[in-house]
């Protein structure tokens, strides 16, 4: 039953975006402005109040998370490589593609689910699995798309220093330090925090209104994509997992994570390329239209697999 008013106000909070956009109250500008609010202030407080809360965890636990995570990101580009080739993908899209496998939408519809299904607490342990994302992300994926775009890249090791990426390093300094931060710190970030999930879905749904059925559904090999992405992926996850810990609760929050649609910067970093953002665009909407369905079945699967 959680699984399904989960669901529902996922749903209910997309549906308020998607007709806000249509009404022009949260057109694109203001999608775009929000969106930046979400991932450089909102959601690193949330991480931040979920982090304080876990100071006296296990620091094992942190540890594994941690180089769990980093060892999945590590295989991920060996994965889509053969991948995307077998699919025949054109040399110029390739990096898109790749990116689709490799990147979640583990902040905008990560955090939301696996805080309804497994708790508070989940938002600081998927937050040190996934600390390879941002490195991932701005090393190799900036690396492929402008590949793909026929640019010369060059990493800038400035690009790690994002508000994410700095509350996920802060994130495991504060149960390794035991620093407990004070209620007059706490409970504001705690509180501002808590609107990270519902702004998140209102984005989500007004973005989705920016693109017809048609182009959603024109490109076929994404649909191969979207079966890795939102049902393969996350149960090898969730096999990978099991052979490092035999708490269900971690193997299915960190899963889980990895079961969500294409991530959001997957479209925004190749938009400044016209074909491959078209691309990367389609498959951040049409993936997540298709997650309202498979979500429910990882739950499920997870549930009966793993019993939680």
């Amino acid at each position: 039953m959680t699984i399904v008013v989960t669901m529902v106000k996922l749903l209910f909070t997309m549906a308020a975006g998607f007709y806000l956009n249509k009404k022009n109250i949260l057109d694109q500008e203001t999608s775009k402005k929000l969106s930046t609010m979400v991932v450089n202030f909102t959601a690193p407080l949330l991480i931040i109040s979920s982090a304080s809360q876990m100071a006296g965890d296990s620091q094992g636990v942190i540890i594994l998370m941690l180089i769990s995570g980093l060892c999945l990101y590590f295989l991920f580009p060996l994965v889509s490589i053969p991948v995307v080739r077998l699919l025949r993908v054109p040399s110029d899209c390739r990096g898109v593609y790749q990116c689709m496998i490799m990147f979640a939408n583990t902040a905008f519809m990560g955090y939301p689910v696996v805080q309804a299904l497994y708790g508070e607490s989940s938002i600081f342990y998927t937050t040190i699995f996934n600390l390879g994302y941002n490195i991932l992300f701005y090393t190799y994926a900036a690396f492929l798309l402008d590949k793909d775009g026929g640019q010369a890249s060059r990493f800038e090791p400035r690009r790690l220093l994002s508000a994410g990426f700095l509350s996920g390093f802060l994130a495991v300094i504060i149960p390794f330090a035991g620093i407990t931060l004070p209620d007059i710190i706490l409970q504001p970030c705690s509180f501002i925090g808590s609107i990270t999930t519902p702004m998140s879905m209102l984005i989500i749904g007004s973005n989705m209104a920016n693109y017809p059925l048609h182009d959603i559904f024109s490109e076929k090999k994404v649909y191969v994509m979207a079966a890795l992405r939102l049902l393969v992926i996350p149960v090898l996850a969730a096999l990978f997992m099991s052979f490092l810990t035999d708490d269900p609760l971690l193997i299915c929050m960190t899963s889980m994570t990895l079961g969500m649609p294409v991530g959001s910067m997957v479209a925004m970093a190749s938009s400044k390329y016209e074909k491959q953002g078209r691309i990367g665009s389609i498959s951040v909407v049409m993936t997540t239209i298709c997650s309202m369905v498979t979500i429910p079945i990882l739950a499920t699967i997870f549930k009966f697999w793993f019993g939680v």
